[in-house]
């Protein structure tokens, strides 16, 4: 893995990777609220051109009066078209920072954690980039809804898994199963669709009593509550379930 010396590095010359957490600006961190308020640029990811961002809808109080740049990277799975993209949002922050100096690239959540930053920041060290790189993390979505809902996400030795939502039912059975059986607890993220046919099978494996069900966490219609309560008719793509059996609040 290459990595610049520091005495190669261009003076004044930066990129930040920002995580601003899921939704509410309240949990933007104080690292990252002087990042973005020492840059000269801000770059976010949108989906097409022209389309709305959420980094920047989270981010607008304080990116408003900022130069900004909107990177598309399209929301498909084709591996060339995804190269492609993060090639060329790399190619775009370089020459933005080749023009403005100091330069942040903010996105949802925490840049480390299924993210499109991680592939460009992959993007920017393969090609040895010669300008100072840093990462500020954010807070995660089953973070904060864990702390919503009042929630450990894990005790003492328990096993936290942190998964995207399977699309065979065959592999989320196999999930509960670990849960039921090694007393493990389980995050599954990006969970949209899904919900329909996984609430099913949670059910029958008689955890649903024990399931904490968020969406949109941060936002003006976020939904944080048990899942055997949910009544939604459609689910969207930022949400996320918490499995886990009754806490054992007994020290061992």
């Amino acid at each position: 893995m290459f990595k610049a010396k520091k005495n190669s590095l261009i003076k004044n010359q930066s990129l930040t990777f920002v995580g601003l957490g899921p939704g509410d600006p309240s949990l933007i961190t104080i690292g990252a609220v002087d990042a973005i308020n020492d840059a000269n640029l801000v770059a976010y990811p949108v989906a097409y051109k022209g389309a709305k961002s959420i980094a920047r809808e989270i981010a607008i109080s304080l990116i408003k009066n900022k130069r900004s740049l909107p990177i598309v990277f399209p929301m498909v799975k084709e591996k060339d078209v995804l190269n492609k993209a993060w090639e060329n949002a790399s190619n775009q922050l370089s020459e933005a920072i080749e023009s403005y100096g100091k330069v942040v690239f903010i996105c949802q959540g925490d840049p480390s954690l299924y993210s499109t930053s991680s592939y460009v920041l992959h993007c920017l060290k393969y090609n040895q980039a010669k300008y100072n790189i840093k990462v500020i993390p954010g807070v995660t979505s089953f973070n904060a809804a864990a702390a919503s809902a009042q929630l450990p996400l894990s005790l003492q030795k328990e096993d936290l898994i942190i998964k995207p939502t399977p699309d065979e039912k065959v592999k989320l059975e196999q999930l509960l199963d670990e849960v039921v059986l090694s007393n493990k607890v389980l995050v599954l993220l990006k969970l949209g669709h899904r919900w329909l046919w996984a609430k099913e099978i949670i059910k029958k494996k008689n955890l649903l009593e024990e399931t904490i069900f968020a969406q949109r966490i941060g936002f003006y219609d976020e939904v944080i509550v048990n899942a055997a309560d949910v009544k939604l008719e459609k689910i969207s793509y930022l949400s996320l379930l918490i499995i886990r059996k009754s806490p054992d609040y007994i020290y061992s």
